[in-house]
């Protein structure tokens, strides 16, 4: 019986494998084996649970595309795309060289055989960094000027800070946040969207998409002015030493500002007046202060030249002064608006009058006591006194005199004047 299974044996064999060989070469006829090479990006799994331990992760070197051979059935292949490719790497099994293992798998079609999927990329390397997260403010810088006679109030955002998170190194890089706002020839207010540029420290603006901010654009507000120039108006206060007196001249330096608002608040603005700025009291010499204008400007107005740096330089002048009494003879004093039919005259023309006279060291030289001129006004007086008609009578009445300018009368002097009808 062995015999008889043992007899041909060799032959059987060969039987077999021709057969099988036969098989395999219908098959690779009809339905041949073939490869195909696809690229193929590989999904980082995990990446949230890095994120929430403060971890920022970084493909390296492009590793995260590689190169996928797939080997399979012609009937297979013609069907088969990138599509059913999966290639992950999962962060949590990371080593200590920061490389992830990728694993590929795919999604097969009905009847489909795929005899393999290979590739030469083992790994993922990344670059592990901490997150950080800073808050800068955001800084508007205005860029072209607006129209003739008008000028740049003030510049508003929606919101004044934001917060930029991620890699440690890009963050570090961050000096400032940035708008730009053109207002070039602007008459108006400007209301713009307008988005967020960082910058480095040297000028450079960071394009980074591994950079996130909490906000990518913002609502500004310009508010245009209007420009006027309006005269610098300056007052004292106190009294000088005694022995000087205030010359009454003020300089300003400038003696005109330009100032700016909306035009409604500007059109009753006619002059900047700063009342009693300049304390002058004691003074024996000139009094020279330096005024910062916003603090006498009316409200929402500014001052709109900068050259003045904001400041006006203003000198009282003050100076020596001299006191002498004059004697002024009743006769030389004049008698002028005498109402028709009514005689005046001194009560006596032989009186003297003395005259306190007081003005400036510097005008004594002008006061000349031959050529003072004074006078006694009827009619100024009737006013004065509300006055309808003259009585028969003798009446005190100022005497009017007239100085060089820079010196004034200290008393009040008054002429006694006989008045009735003619």
């Amino acid at each position: 019986m062995k015999e008889k299974n043992t007899k041909n044996l060799k032959l059987k064999i060969i039987a077999v494998l021709f057969a099988t060989s036969l098989w395999m070469i219908s098959i690779n006829i009809n339905d041949p084996y073939q490869s195909k090479d696809y690229t193929v990006s590989v999904q980082l799994l995990n990446m949230n649970s890095m994120n929430s331990a403060g971890k920022y992760v970084e493909v390296v070197n492009g590793s995260d595309v590689i190169s996928v051979r797939v080997r399979g059935n012609r009937s297979v292949m013609d069907s088969f795309g990138v599509n059913n490719i999966t290639a992950t790497a999962d962060l949590n099994e990371m080593d200590g060289n920061n490389r992830v293992p990728i694993k590929l798998s795919t999604v097969k079609t009905s009847g489909s055989k795929i005899e393999s999927v290979r590739s030469n990329d083992s790994y993922v390397e990344v670059k592990v960094e901490e997150i950080k997260r800073i808050q800068k403010r955001l800084e508007v810088i205005t860029k072209n000027a607006p129209g003739d006679g008008y000028i740049l109030g003030k510049v508003t955002t929606e919101q004044n800070a934001l917060k930029i998170s991620g890699p440690e190194s890009a963050v570090a890089l961050v000096d400032k946040a940035v708008v730009n706002f053109d207002l070039a020839n602007a008459t108006d207010d400007v209301s713009m969207l307008l988005p967020v540029e960082l910058y480095d420290a040297e000028g450079n603006r960071i394009q980074d998409h591994r950079l996130t901010t909490s906000i990518n654009e913002v609502q500004c507000l310009a508010s245009i002015l209007t420009m006027k120039e309006v005269p610098v108006v300056v007052t004292v206060k106190g009294e000088a030493a005694k022995g000087y007196g205030f010359t009454e001249e003020i300089l300003c330096e400038p003696s005109s500002v330009w100032v700016a608002a909306k035009a409604s608040q500007l059109r009753g603005l006619k002059q900047l007046e700063i009342e009693g700025a300049v304390d002058i009291q004691g003074a024996t010499k000139d009094v020279v202060t330096t005024l910062e204008l916003r603090e006498y400007l009316p409200e929402n107005v500014i001052v709109a030249d900068s050259s003045t740096n904001g400041k006006v330089e203003v000198i009282a002048k003050i100076e020596e002064t001299f006191t002498k009494n004059i004697e002024v003879e009743a006769k030389e004093i004049q008698i002028v608006n005498v109402p028709e039919g009514i005689k005046a005259e001194h009560q006596n023309k032989e009186k003297k009058y003395t005259v306190e006279v007081t003005g400036f060291l510097s005008k004594e030289k002008e006061l000349d006591p031959q050529k003072l001129k004074a006078k006694v006004d009827i009619l100024g007086y009737m006013n004065k006194k509300n006055m309808l008609e003259i009585l028969d009578g003798t009446y005190d009445m100022d005497v009017i005199m007239e100085f060089p300018e820079g010196v004034w009368l200290e008393n009040e002097v008054r002429a006694e004047i006989k008045l009735g009808k003619k």
